[in-house]
């Protein structure tokens, strides 16, 4: 029997085709997937609570977004934890190597560039090139222009490679 509410059928319709994308978005911003796996719930009450309130033209992407974000930054500064974003998920840990002195992670130095970067860059790198989002939808998510978007991600690319290559 369907659902007499729409609403309702559309806030399901969201959390189904976002809520695994939306989760693997936060584990990357918080590095714990039970910690995320709440947060990614709170995120869609978040998105709940605010469906009427949203602007129905912006990029209902974008938005959903920056709401687990926000969610996500709001429990960092709660814990008072900073954490460098991993560009990967890893869903299985893989299995455990003793490894020498000499031999390195192989993404270690990705991860102390990335962990040195202001957050604002961390984060629009992370959401363009690990998410796909678009400069337009960040754009509509941080409500600025398309090439404002494009300069950010053009000077978060060139401080991450000075820290990178030091």
């Amino acid at each position: 029997m369907p659902n007499e509410n729409p609403i309702i059928d559309d806030i399901t319709k969201v959390y189904q085709m976002y809520r695994q994308p939306i989760l693997a978005h936060i584990i990357r911003l918080v590095s714990e997937r039970e910690v995320a796996e709440d947060l990614c719930q709170e995120t869609f009450i978040k998105v709940m609570q605010a469906w009427s309130r949203r602007d129905a033209r912006a990029s209902l992407s974008a938005w959903i977004y920056r709401i687990a974000t926000n969610t996500a930054y709001d429990h960092l500064r709660r814990s008072q934890r900073i954490r460098f974003t991993p560009l990967y998920v890893i869903e299985h840990a893989p299995p455990r190597v003793e490894a020498s002195e000499t031999q390195l992670d192989e993404h270690e130095p990705i991860q102390r560039a990335l962990a040195q970067l202001p957050e604002r860059y961390r984060t629009l790198l992370i959401l363009h090139s690990c998410a796909g989002h678009s400069t337009r939808e960040l754009a509509d998510a941080l409500g600025c222009t398309d090439n404002a978007i494009k300069t950010r991600l053009f000077r978060a690319r060139t401080r991450f490679r000075e820290i990178y290559q030091h």
